[in-house]
């Protein structure tokens, strides 16, 4: 059977908000719903300029004291930014534990049972009860704690623990049979799987919707105000966008980011994200087009200076 994968994640963001106002203050500042978060559980949210584009997207995990951003590397200080400039008179501490913080990512096709029974091999690292199984749900163990998380298109579990402990945790993995896979590995299976990325997919250019963040779990539809919350209400309310993120199967060598998208002569669109197929000879890619050519099995072409391209619009997973 195939050995469960372990990737090597740590250098992402962790920012913690400790005080009484630590909800209160976060849910005004997001697109999700911070303040019915209970103990165990998070949720996937958005900072948002006043115009309703991206300003950084993160995973907001609640403990019984306390809140943890997890974001991309590169957006840990623009986060941390961010809090302070709102910052006033809320009971609200902030801190950057990105450089204490190691995280490692556990995932199997059969999911929790294979990643369950390592981790209960794994001394001191079986989280007390079983693994969480909806999106950002999380259980304490010893000095660790493990959050369900889905970064490749497989469901799988996030290891958190102290940078003092990552170089025991990590021989620990590898002791009990699990496969390192690369940087290059988990971008491959994250552009196959079509989960946007920050600095890809997800810049300051982006809405929301256009990135399909909205279906992803990014938005309550229901809550108080934040920044930004007038374009996104807009946009469900009355309107559309008018280019949305696209899977594209391409035949050969995976076509350059930026590389044009062209329907009938016309421009419509540009690729975001390219990574070749484990053991086949197709690419995929990810890209914004306009929305009238997003259908799946749309035929477009690739403009690059070797020559045009077809690539066929696939349909893109949620999830």
């Amino acid at each position: 059977m195939e050995a469960p994968l372990f990737f090597d994640l740590t250098g992402r963001g962790a920012i913690l908000l400790t005080g009484k106002d630590r909800a209160s203050f976060l849910h005004g500042l997001v697109t999700n719903d911070v303040k019915r978060l209970t103990p165990g559980s998070g949720c996937a949210a958005a900072f948002l300029t006043p115009k309703g584009k991206l300003l950084a997207d993160c995973v907001v995990l609640c403990e019984e004291d306390r809140l943890e951003i997890d974001c991309e590397p590169e957006l840990a200080e623009k986060i941390e930014d961010l809090l302070r400039k709102y910052l006033v008179f809320n009971d609200v501490q902030i801190e950057n534990h990105t450089s204490e913080t190691a995280v490692f990512h556990l995932q199997h096709p059969a999911a929790g049972d294979a990643v369950e029974e390592l981790l209960r091999k794994v001394p001191g690292l079986g989280p007390a009860g079983a693994l969480p199984d909806t999106p950002h749900a999380q259980v304490t163990g010893v000095s660790v704690r493990v959050v369900r998380e889905n970064r490749t298109g497989v469901p799988g579990y996030d290891v958190r623990c102290p940078s003092s402990l990552s170089e025991e945790i990590r021989k620990a993995f590898l002791s009990a049979g699990v496969r390192q896979a690369s940087d290059a590995e988990m971008e491959s299976r994250r552009i196959a799987a079509g989960i946007p990325r920050w600095g890809f997919e997800l810049t300051e250019a982006v809405l929301p919707d256009e990135a399909g963040l909205r279906e992803r779990g990014f938005i309550s539809e229901n809550k108080g105000c934040y920044i930004g919350q007038e374009t996104v209400a807009r946009i469900k309310t009355y309107g559309h966008v008018n280019r949305t993120l696209v899977r594209l199967q391409v035949d050969g060598d995976p076509p350059a980011i930026g590389t044009e998208i062209f329907f009938e002569g016309e421009s419509a669109g540009s690729v975001t994200s390219a990574a070749r197929e484990a053991g086949s000879e197709r690419a995929t890619a990810l890209g914004y087009v306009k929305r009238e050519r997003a259908a799946p099995g749309t035929v477009l072409l690739l403009r690059a200076p070797e020559g045009d391209r077809p690539t066929t619009v696939s349909a893109l997973p949620v999830g």
